[in-house]
């Protein structure tokens, strides 16, 4: 990006624009785009892609899913509400496979649909590790599992850019997973972690933002916290679950309506509940059902997220027959 340019997505199109022009056009592309941006992955696809189960060794399970995500309020510092808005659907898709009994691969995608800009957004590589199972009083079963990997963006998509819900960071997960199966099947989920923010913002993204604020100093993106407390019930042929997702941002910076700045930097914290129908008559094959509500946060839009997915359950190790 040249000193004397400034080329940003606003209402579907590409505009490039002279310097003299700059602080006002600018101004106005953040404060119409900072609504779609703010959106982490844990926002967005909820619980992000850690849970207390394991698929087995040699098991795959493939589920692509449809999302909508609207929001009509956005929620600054000190519970600032502002009147910006969203729209869009997001097709994602998750994949988990056994590499042992106690060991599991997965991996995560997204491609955004909005009226402004389509493309693929953030995904990631992650793993799953059991390393405590045991039986205690009463026939209940508990499980101590820890997973980590890496998310990261999948395109050079342009994070201020109008209906982009990532802000092309890579994020290092560590998480702690709690679960406790009770004898009639109902079990109990506490998974809490940090993220270590790995990106940087980009030179020419800080010189933009410089061209109206010439004292302007990017910091790193904020490390943060996670907790999640989930209830659920799997039976023969469905599975239930209620859940809630708290997410803390101790640093960043925050949105400020005129100030030009990079969305890419802004502290996220917020609140969400959600909850999963699944059903499936086969075994191998299921759908879905999830919704999400963040009603409270910093940095953040109060999304509601409606998903239709489905499930297909692969197995690739053959079973031996013993013939005597």
């Amino acid at each position: 990006m040249g000193p004397g340019l400034i080329i940003f997505t606003g209402y579907g199109m590409i505009s490039v624009i002279r310097k003299k022009y700059h602080k006002m056009r600018f101004t106005i592309h953040i404060r119409n785009t900072v609504a779609g941006l703010l959106c982490t992955a844990g926002a967005l696809y909820g619980q992000g892609p850690f849970d207390g189960y394991l698929k087995g060794k040699g098991n795959l399970d493939i589920a692509p899913s449809f999302s909508s995500n609207t929001f009509d309020q956005f929620q600054g510092a000190d519970q600032q509400r502002y009147d910006l808005s969203y729209r869009g659907y997001l097709l994602s898709i998750f994949a988990e496979y056994g590499l042992t009994k106690n060991l599991d691969l997965i991996g995560t995608g997204a491609y955004i649909f909005t009226p402004l800009k389509d493309g693929l957004q953030d995904g990631g590589l992650f793993v799953k590790y059991r390393f405590l199972r045991r039986q205690i009083a009463g026939n209940f079963n508990l499980h101590l599992l820890a997973g980590s990997g890496l998310a990261f963006p999948l395109s050079d998509y342009e994070p201020t850019a109008n209906g982009a819900l990532g802000v092309k960071a890579i994020t290092l997960p560590a998480r702690l997973i709690v679960q406790l199966e009770t004898p009639v099947g109902l079990f109990i989920n506490i998974t809490g972690g940090y993220n270590w923010r790995l990106d940087r913002a980009s030179k020419g993204d800080v010189a933009a933002v410089r061209m109206s604020r010439p004292d302007f100093e990017a910091q790193a993106p904020a490390n943060y916290t996670s907790l999640l407390l989930k209830v659920g019930f799997p039976a023969a042929h469905y599975y239930l679950d209620a859940w809630y997702e708290w997410q803390y941002t101790p640093g960043g910076t925050d949105y400020l309506p005129g100030v030009v700045d990079l969305p890419q930097l802004y502290g996220v914290s917020y609140n969400q509940i959600g909850g999963t129908a699944y059903y499936s008559e086969s075994g191998k094959m299921g759908f879905y059902i999830s919704s999400a509500y963040i009603f409270s946060g910093r940095n953040v839009g109060e999304i509601f997220r409606l998903t239709g997915g489905v499930v297909v359950k692969l197995n690739f190790i053959k079973k031996q027959i013993n013939v005597e």
